[in-house]
């Protein structure tokens, strides 16, 4: 009767455990969508510090303050005009409408440009 009853809890817990990994993702919801928007408008600014920062770090003190101060700057316009929009139609739960900022869309050459010569 033991074994029984071990068979068959090991039997109804299987298929239990195989389907876990099987759920969809959690749709978003509008308070989501209502704080993405809201920190989009508030913390735009930071964009204006951040990206000549990181455009310095890349590619020196010019470049950081040519380069990195209008793309901060055009960062910042597009966080507004998103979180905006974002705050206008959060009873419309959809996911981001902003891509990241690290997402340039750029591919890396294969194989990396230090492993040319010992590439086997």
């Amino acid at each position: 009767m033991k074994n029984s009853l071990r068979i068959a809890f090991v039997l109804l817990t299987l298929p239990a455990l195989s389907w876990a990994d099987l759920r969809l993702p959690p749709k978003p919801t509008m308070m989501e969508k209502l704080g993405r928007g809201v920190a989009n408008i508030t913390l735009s600014v930071s964009e204006l510090f951040d990206s000549p920062y990181v455009a310095t770090q890349q590619g020196g003190g010019t470049y950081g303050d040519t380069y990195g101060m209008t793309q901060g700057f055009s960062r910042m316009i597009m966080d507004v005009a998103v979180g905006t929009l974002e705050v206008g139609t959060f009873f419309i739960p959809t996911k981001s409408m902003k891509m990241p900022a690290h997402d340039t869309g750029q591919v890396q050459v294969y194989p990396p440009a230090d492993l040319k010569d010992n590439w086997y």
